[in-house]
């Protein structure tokens, strides 16, 4: 089983570490009842470095690499949001 979390129906603006708090523990979640999680960045025109350290560094951190590498997958992301990801990760 898989689910997609859907950014743009959260906001096309990410950047709040609470709001990365908020998500990252739903990502969480859904790594445990899933077999992989979809992040969907299709409509997100801007993911500030504290949102993305609060969401996806912390995310990274708290489950073994093994597990987020297969189980998680990066969408639609453009070429900004990508850049802050990867710094963040």
């Amino acid at each position: 089983m898989t689910h997609t979390i859907l950014f743009k129906d959260i906001s096309p603006s990410l950047g709040t570490r609470d709001l990365g708090a908020k998500i990252r523990v739903s990502i969480i979640d859904k790594i445990e009842t899933n077999e992989k999680v979809y992040l969907d960045f299709e409509g997100v025109d801007v993911v500030t470095n504290s949102f993305a350290n609060e969401c996806f560094s912390k995310l990274k951190d708290s489950i073994t690499l093994d597990v987020f590498k297969s189980k998680i997958a990066f969408l639609n992301t453009n070429d900004f949001v990508q850049r802050v990801i990867i710094s963040a990760l």
